[in-house]
């Protein structure tokens, strides 16, 4: 039986404009959804665009009899008639046949009305198990993942118009991380040039090769960059034992420095006007409990204090070639795929989440997208310089993020979770500095440039990026 489902947007920008959009780079991440029940994870980006022929492997996730299975699907691009459609359809994967046809028209305002017509042909009837799963992947997820692309792409659009100015030509060092594949994506929407700083690589088709562990970086590879972001460093997520903390702290600072070493040798004319690189609410140290902090407040006590204090010093040397520096204090990064939120999600859904620690400690959260959002508006805004709190408006205490997050998922959270499971895999300093942190941070700096948060409140970004809205 032939399955067929139609999703309708409508947006204020005029077809031309949104058609755009979709053919640029990055498109397809931007709108590919985090969470499982269709194809949830883009593996190779499209070879070309949106043209025919084009290809791109996804992943798909799906549930089976031990959790979630993961499945290639590889979509193949077929015919196009730009600004009115194009079309994609699975070339490998686990359904018989599967069609998207985009369809773009214009509205009587001006705007454009998008039509996804999404068609499903089963395989045979042998095939029963993967014809149930082309059934669960109908109507009920179809309609999660259409509602997570539609709101994705009315907040790009409307990003983008904020922020219509000259499109810059920006290097991206940490590029392919849980922040930086949104960042170069979100940019390259924009009609932006991104340049991703790759180790080892070699420099050349919108890559520049570098090496920070031997100190390697040819300057002529930064010449005419309008702007270079910096998001890379070693995880955090381990234990603090001196091996670890040098290369945590390494990687953050001598990469910096080598940046900045390089950024020096660039003759003026041609040097990049700024750079953005990472910090973390970690600057403000541990035992911090109700104090509001703002970017005056001072630095505190542990070792991630440290390591933003020297990173930041390093970034800052930039300033002494006339470039503007931004120091991005980031909070924990939302996201199912990545960071604070993925490890707890398992307990999250089988209700057996509660307060950690005691729940009494402040979280300051940030979706992924806002995350992305922030840097590279923080890079295209030309008076935005120094240090920013870089989290959501409202912070949470952390019974309050596990309660909210679990109710999302319709699932209760009353189980107290001491201490003692994150002491023993992490260590007692990890633990003290990563999990029982207080931190809770003002964003008025950030909101005085003109920042427009998707999701300010946690329930409303944990619906998002979970894909439930009910």
């Amino acid at each position: 039986m032939t399955h067929e489902y139609v999703h309708e947007t409508r947006l204020a920008q005029p077809r031309e404009q949104v058609f755009a959009w979709h053919e640029r780079p990055g498109a397809l991440p931007r709108l590919t959804p985090p969470f499982g029940g269709g194809p949830d994870q883009v593996r190779q980006a499209p070879s070309d665009g949106i043209e025919p022929g084009s290809e791109a492997e996804l992943g798909v996730s799906v549930p089976g009899t031990f959790g979630m299975v993961h499945l290639p699907w590889t979509a193949e691009h077929g015919e196009w008639d730009p600004p009115h459609y194009f079309t994609d359809r699975m070339a490998k994967g686990p359904l018989g046949e599967w069609e998207h046809r985009h369809v773009f028209e214009e509205t009587e305002s001006g705007g454009t009305l998008i039509q996804d017509r999404v068609t499903v042909r089963p395989l045979p009837q042998w095939a029963g198990r993967l014809n149930d799963l082309g059934e669960r992947m109908m109507t009920p997820q179809l309609n999660r993942i259409f509602a997570y692309r539609e709101r994705q792409l009315k907040a790009d659009l409307a990003f983008h118009d904020q922020h219509d100015g000259p499109r810059l030509t920006i290097a991206v060092a940490g590029s392919s991380g849980l922040v930086g594949t949104q960042v170069c994506a979100l940019l390259e929407t924009g009609g932006h040039t991104v340049l991703r700083m790759k180790r080892g690589a070699t420099t050349g088709d919108g890559v520049i090769g570098w090496d920070p562990d031997k100190g390697l970086l040819n300057p002529r590879d930064l010449e005419g960059v309008d702007a270079v972001i910096h998001l890379g460093g070693a995880s955090i997520a381990t234990r603090f034992n001196p091996e670890s903390k040098k290369k945590i702290m390494a990687s953050r600072v001598d990469s910096t420095e080598l940046l900045v070493r390089a950024l020096g040798q660039v003759p003026a004319e041609k040097r990049p006007k700024a750079l953005v690189v990472s910090s973390a609410v970690g600057y403000y140290g541990t035992g911090r409990g109700d104090e509001v902090l703002t970017e005056d407040s001072p630095s505190g006590a542990g070792f991630l204090a440290e390591v933003c204090r020297e990173w930041e010093r390093a970034a800052h040397g930039a300033t002494a070639y006339g470039m503007r520096v931004v120091n991005v204090r980031t909070g924990l990064v939302l996201s199912p795929t990545g960071g604070l939120l993925k490890p707890q999600l398992p307990l999250l859904e089988a209700g057996l989440s509660g307060p950690l620690g005691g729940g009494q400690q402040w979280q300051s959260w940030i979706g992924l997208d806002d995350m992305a959002g922030v840097v590279a508006h923080l890079t295209l805004t030309e008076d935005a310089e120094g240090p920013f709190n870089v989290a959501a408006p409202q912070p949470v205490r952390q019974r309050d993020f596990a309660r909210i997050v679990a109710g999302v998922l319709h699932r209760h959270a009353v189980v107290p979770t001491p201490l003692a499971g994150p002491k023993a895999l992490l260590g007692v300093q990890a633990t003290e500095e990563l999990v029982a942190a207080s931190q809770r941070v003002d964003v008025s700096r950030l909101l005085a440039t003109g920042y427009r948060f998707r999701n300010e409140d946690l329930r409303g970004c944990a619906q998002h990026i979970l894909g439930r809205t009910s």
